[in-house]
């Protein structure tokens, strides 16, 4: 079904224009002189365009020359009549997708409008996979033979086949986002863009620009057009992550954009359809946030087609063997050098811990063990401390003190500071602007705190 803009004088012809490409499925504006139809065009984005080669008040080419100006990848079909055949062919020169000569059959309109919608989805999908470059490791993310994990799988692959917006529910550092990606792999849409926002990470201000896009003069720096996340996504997945720090404001926009499937720069006139595929998360409870006031209960329900939520990973530690050889095999990479094994005292260890960080602590932890291993990652390469260390490492003596002071209260004051903001981010539920405030420390601190020591 695309939109459709009929440009024709002929109160008649007009009508029955629309009604044929009515009965297509397709939804249509009417224009009766060439004004309206450039004012039309100047105010929605069109799939395709309807043309007569005569207009009350201007000559359809000088029409169709101004619509190929301001959007050259618009499909534009011309009416013409007998004797303006040789005008038709000028027109292909200008760039029309095709012609009819009146009188024409109902079907062979729609035969051309659906191939005009057709190529300009093609155009919209190209222009999106040019504009956002999929980046991949060759490497599919392993999840594990826990039985928690291969019920969280099956659910994937049973809402990957569809297009239900879904929400990803689970603690941070929990995977949310490689679910996501696994359940764009396993769709249909899986060769159009994967595109990811952390919600939290930017200023209120940008976020909004980043999803929407935004025109030339939009505000003070917005000296050139840049299109929005949604477009970037087009024919593909854009995953939303940490929703909930989203403003009320955006997310009335959010709405909109998830009922009407159209979107409108920051500073534009034109509604640009998408065709995007939304899966969202949280690790704050959103009915919770709904009591509080802090989120759209409209929203939450047009978005919870699905909740698929990613388990803790001490809930499936029988996963950590199998994610520690997968990352021990990233880790070599990264620290550039071959680490043979980790040993059963370290495995030990690691399925001892409590990972209050989840996978994303795991995946740290054997970067920074793999870093000062020798070839064998024992527990002391871990840095687990606490639980861990008392489980899987002697009591050090004399010999095994780190005398460096600086390096030592350097390490205090790291463990110090992930307490803290653990506790902060349990204390606000997730929400790291609160946070910041309660540790007395900027956003942007906190933020790089987290990304740091993997929070």
């Amino acid at each position: 079904m695309g939109n459709i803009l009929i440009a024709e004088d002929d109160a008649d012809t007009r009508l029955v224009l629309k009604a044929a490409l009515e009965s297509g499925r397709h939804a249509c504006a009417a224009a009766a002189s060439g004004a309206e139809a450039l004012s039309l065009a100047d105010a929605l984005t069109f799939d395709a365009v309807v043309l007569d080669m005569r207009l009350g008040d201007a000559d359809g080419l000088t029409i169709l020359e101004k619509l190929k100006t301001d959007d050259p990848g618009l499909p534009v079909v011309i009416l013409t009549g007998h004797a303006d055949v040789q005008s038709a062919v000028r027109a292909m020169k200008l760039g029309a997708l095709d012609y009819l000569v009146k009188p024409f059959g109902n079907e062979e309109l729609l035969l051309i409008i659906e191939k005009a919608v057709k190529e300009r989805r093609q155009r919209r999908e190209f222009d999106a996979l040019r504009s956002h470059v999929k980046t991949s490791h060759g490497l599919e993310p392993v999840f594990g033979p826990s039985r928690e994990i291969k019920q969280t799988a099956a659910l994937a692959a049973q809402v990957a086949a569809t297009d239900l917006t879904v929400i990803l529910s689970g603690p941070s550092g929990s995977g949310k986002e490689v679910w996501a990606r696994e359940i764009h792999r396993l769709s249909s849409r899986n060769d159009s863009p994967f595109v990811a926002l952390d919600c939290g990470a930017l200023p209120e201000n940008l976020v909004e620009s980043e999803l929407f896009g935004y025109e030339r003069g939009a505000f003070t720096g917005a000296d050139r057009r840049k299109p929005g996340l949604f477009e970037m996504a087009f024919g593909g997945t854009l995953f939303l992550d940490e929703i909930a720090n989203l403003t009320t404001a955006t997310q009335a926009k959010l709405l909109r954009v998830l009922e009407e499937r159209r979107i409108r720069h920051l500073g534009g006139k034109k509604d640009i359809p998408v065709d995007t595929r939304i899966i969202v998360a949280a690790n704050r409870d959103l009915q919770a946030c709904i009591k509080e006031g802090a989120f759209r209960e409209d929203l939450y329900h047009r978005l919870n087609q699905f909740t698929l939520r990613v388990p803790a990973l001490a809930e499936r530690k029988d996963d950590i063997p199998a994610l520690a050889a997968f990352f021990l095999r990233e880790a070599e990479k990264l620290v550039n050098k071959k680490i043979e094994t980790i040993s059963d005292s370290a495995l030990s260890a690691l399925v001892g811990y409590s990972w209050p960080g989840n996978v994303r602590e795991l995946k740290n932890v054997i970067i920074r063990a793999a870093l000062l291993s020798g070839g064998e990652i024992l527990p002391a390469h871990l840095g687990l401390g606490g639980e861990a260390a008392a489980q899987s490492v002697p009591v050090p003596g004399s010999d095994d003190i780190n005398f460096n002071m600086k390096e030592s209260l350097r390490q205090a004051r790291a463990e110090t500071e992930k307490r803290l903001i653990r506790a902060a981010l349990a204390e606000t539920g997730g929400n790291k602007l609160k946070a910041a405030k309660l540790l007395s420390i900027d956003r942007k601190a906190l933020y790089d705190k987290i990304k740091t020591y993997s929070l």
